[in-house]
């Protein structure tokens, strides 16, 4: 199953992205949509490719909701974002990108966790999360993160590694174990969105890019 950035890609991210978090998601055409109860306590849009009729209706409903943001997905993000600034929008950040794998590359058995720390597991159906602790200090988490089974594919969340605990591995190792979860699935590929701090080690890990991410809010720079 080779994948290239589509509305149906775009779609089928949203749903595992808002079920990992618990967010209530809205597919309405083109316009996909997540209740950030936890952050904003507002919608949050998600769109491929707006075109310019799109983000000014888009706009006019950030403008009207100011906690309410725009995600969009574009290959060229020079013209998403003057098309953007045009609609009244403004760019919150334009350095994430969508990343794709084939999880048929990645091992089905679990990793076992570094020396002198252990693994914390959580499934809850299609959802699982994982975390590292030190042994010596099971209250803190060293790294974590979500994946979700969704259609097909493994929606990859919320890769995090403390400051404290960066630098010896942790990273690729919760990676490892979320894709170990996700084959217990029917998944053939892998999608995350990648900060820019993150690209790397996805793009050591085997993972390409699909496209760019921008986020924006209704503001005028």
């Amino acid at each position: 199953m080779g994948s290239s950035a589509s509305d149906e890609l775009i779609g089928t991210w949203v749903s595992g992205w808002a079920g990992a978090r618990g967010y209530e998601s809205r597919h309405e055409g083109r316009v996909h949509a997540a209740l950030r109860h936890d952050t904003s306590g507002d919608w949050e849009y998600v769109i491929y490719e707006p075109s310019s009729e799109e983000l000014v209706a888009v706009a006019d409903t950030l403008l009207k909701h100011p906690a309410r943001r725009l995600t969009a997905f574009a290959d060229d993000t020079a013209s998403l974002i003057e098309a953007a600034r045009t609609a009244g929008l403004s760019v919150v950040d334009a350095n994430e990108v969508l990343m794709v794998t084939d999880m048929a590359g990645h091992d089905v058995e679990e990793p076992r966790p570094a020396e002198g720390f252990a693994f914390q597991i959580e499934r809850d159906g299609t959802h699982s999360y994982i975390s590292i602790h030190p042994e010596e200090d099971p209250e803190t988490v060293a790294a974590s993160g979500h994946v979700s089974a969704v259609d097909g594919y493994a929606i990859f969340d919320r890769i995090i590694t403390a400051p404290d605990f960066r630098r010896r591995g942790l990273g690729s190792l919760i990676m490892r174990a979320l894709a170990s979860l996700a084959l217990e699935h029917e998944v053939e590929q892998g999608l995350l969105i990648a900060s820019i701090e993150g690209q790397a080690l996805y793009n050591y890990l085997g993972w390409t890019t699909l496209g760019n991410v921008v986020l924006l809010e209704g503001k005028r720079d």
